[in-house]
This record gives structure tokens, C-alpha cells and sequence, in this order.
């Protein structure tokens, strides 16, 4: 027990009864430092960017901001805007920021944390396990794990993937780790989402998916807030079709998967029917019989590119009669073009 003649354990110097000691209500020294070391982070965000950078910054908004808004809301696209002006664009406004605000910092464990601040980790990874006091992290280019104590993510699922800015945090131990200012989770199966990074990744000519994030972090970012979109809806669907209706997507996806489809074009053809088959709800007495007349209106509409198929290869490929193909591909034609989708843009 501490005797109010004591040194107070916050570190100030002061002895306890001047200082925490004469707190009638006691706030723990932890909460004092996790308090300062938020204000810290506040700070910076209020000064930067400043008036000098200001037309660079503006040049960055006008670029990224409309394009992010088509996937969020105008305050988290224009907050991933301000990060990686800061973070990516021009980093030395923190290196410059952060030893300043050691110096001014009392409490010795304020200052340990913000001594080690000069190492910004941009992250991508999966959350692995924890609980309201603590948070896993794996890195998904080293497989380092961290460990995350000042407000962890509980309110993700396990192995659920997220972007981050990451400070180092010395109370957690050699890998303890804290959010900058949040994180962005990534909805759906990361394994299929770090394929597509991968991807683009390759597509930029880019070898290490680390540097990708570091010099790409607004189109990662778009990436994982697309992906995420597409797995919610995805899921939404899924609830709500009938099993006959499953099986009606399940014919599409086995011919698209002996067809020459890109990822994107993929996609597009089985969200369109999906789109239907849950607004419209048709009855389904043989699967076969939509996808064939929904094959055809993809021809038709030259959604899908190569070879063309024929009336009588359509009735082969999918062994249904070609008047019914053509009855159904009519019932595709007249819902969407009475309802045009994001697809058909």
C-alpha cells in the first residue's frame, strides 16, 4: 500500500497525498496513460494537415474521396484520405510530431509508449482470438502475431480479416500492439480476399505485398470495402433463396466454371441472377431450365464475351428444349430492362 508521503506510483514526482492520493474518486494510473496517449493521437489529427499542406491534400481528396463514397459514407472515406496523406504521403509529419510529444510527456510509461511511436506499421491481417481484455492479431505477409490490449476488437469474429494502422505499444509486451485510430474490417473469407490483393499486387508489377500496402493503401482499402459489400450481400442472398433456387445458381456457377470468365465477369453474371431470383422469386421445377434461359439472355445482351452458342448447342449444353430457353430468356429480358442494375452499367 502506498503511504501519502509517498512518491506517487504515476510517476509525476509529486508525493501521493498531492497527487493521486488526494483523487476522491480513483482513477488507476493505466487509465491516466491509455487517456494521454489518446489525446496525443487526437492531437495530431487536429493540427494535421495544416495550411501548408493543404493543397496537396485537397489534390489527394478531390481524387480519392468520390471514388471511395461509392462504396461508404463521405466520413470514413474522408478519414482513409487524411491516413494516407499522413501516413503513406508524407510520414514525416508524424517522426516530426511524436518526439516532441515524448519530451512534454510525465508519466514514464506515457513516454516509453511514445518513444516507441516512430514505428508506424501499416497492417493487414486476420484477428485470430481474444476477449474484452485482450486481441490477437497474424500479420498475413510474416505471420508475426500481435497482441492488442487498449481497446481490442471484440466485436470481430475470429480469423475475420482487417487494415490498420498499428503503433507499437511497449504495456503489451515486445508485441503488443494499438490502433493509430481504429481499423477496417474485411467482411467474407479473407483467404479468398488476400487472393485478389495478391492479384493486384501482381497486376502493379509490385513482388512484396507489404510494399503494395504501403504505396497502394487507398486502392487496399477500396478493395476490402468492395469485398466486403459483395460478401454481405452474397450472405444476404444466400438466406433468403430457396433451396430450388440455390440449385439454380449451383447450374449457373458449374457452366461458368468450364467457361473462359474472368474473376470480375464471374461475378457479375451470378450476382444478376441472384438479383432475380430474389425479387422475382420464379417457381424452379428444373434448375437447368433458368440458367439455360438466362444463358441466352447473357448472349444476347453480349454480357458475356467468346464463342457464341447456337439455339440447338444452348438445348445440348443445358438439356432443355429451345422454346422453352427462349420463353425464359424473354421473362430475363423484361426484368431487367424494366429494372436496370449496377450490373448491366
Amino acid at each position: 500500500m502506498v503511504g501519502r508521503n509517498d512518491p506517487c506510483p504515476c510517476g509525476s514526482g509529486k508525493k501521493y497525498k498531492k497527487c493521486h492520493g488526494g483523487i476522491q474518486q480513483a482513477t488507476s494510473v493505466s487509465d491516466l496513460v491509455r487517456d494521454e496517449l489518446f489525446k496525443v493521437r487526437q492531437q495530431f489529427f487536429s493540427e494535421y494537415p495544416n495550411r501548408s499542406q493543404l493543397q496537396e491534400f485537397r489534390q489527394l481528396q478531390q481524387e480519392w474521396q468520390p471514388r471511395l463514397m461509392q462504396s461508404m459514407d463521405e466520413t470514413d472515406a474522408q478519414a482513409f484520405v487524411i491516413e494516407n496523406f499522413l501516413f503513406s504521403e508524407k510520414p514525416e509529419l508524424w517522426q516530426e510530431f511524436i518526439p516532441k510529444q515524448t519530451d512534454l510527456a510525465q508519466r514514464p510509461t506515457t513516454k516509453e509508449v511514445l518513444a516507441s511511436w516512430t514505428n508506424v506499421q501499416l497492417f493487414l491481417g486476420q484477428f485470430i482470438g481474444g476477449n474484452e481484455q485482450s486481441g490477437q492479431l497474424r500479420d498475413a505477409f510474416t505471420g508475426d502475431t500481435y497482441t492488442v490490449t487498449d481497446e481490442p476488437p471484440t466485436d470481430m469474429e475470429e480469423n475475420q480479416g482487417l487494415i490498420a494502422i498499428l503503433l507499437p505499444d511497449p504495456r503489451a509486451g515486445e508485441n503488443g500492439r494499438l490502433f493509430l485510430n481504429g481499423y477496417l474490417t474485411i467482411v467474407g473469407d479473407f483467404v479468398q480476399f488476400f487472393e485478389e490483393f495478391n492479384a493486384a499486387v501482381a497486376e502493379a508489377g509490385i513482388q512484396n505485398g507489404a510494399e503494395y500496402l504501403a504505396s497502394h493503401y487507398l486502392n487496399t482499402v477500396e478493395l476490402a470495402v468492395q469485398f466486403s459489400n459483395r460478401s454481405t450481400k452474397e450472405e444476404k442472398i444466400e438466406s433468403e433463396l430457396t433451396p430450388e433456387q440455390q440449385a439454380v445458381l449451383d447450374e449457373l456457377a458449374k457452366h461458368v466454371a468450364t467457361s473462359d470468365f474472368d474473376d470480375e465477369t464471374a461475378a457479375k453474371v451470378t450476382g444478376m441472377l441472384s438479383d432475380y431470383l430474389v425479387n422475382e422469386q420464379p417457381a424452379v421445377l428444373k434448375s437447368e431450365t433458368l440458367a439455360a434461359g438466362f444463358w441466352r439472355f447473357l448472349q444476347d445482351q453480349e454480357i458475356i464475351a467468346g464463342p457464341q452458342l447456337t439455339q440447338k448447342e444452348l438445348s445440348e449444353k443445358f438439356g432443355v428444349s429451345t422454346g422453352t430457353i427462349l420463353k425464359r430468356s424473354k421473362e430475363f429480358n423484361a426484368f431487367f430492362g424494366a429494372r436496370p442494375t449496377a450490373q448491366q452499367k
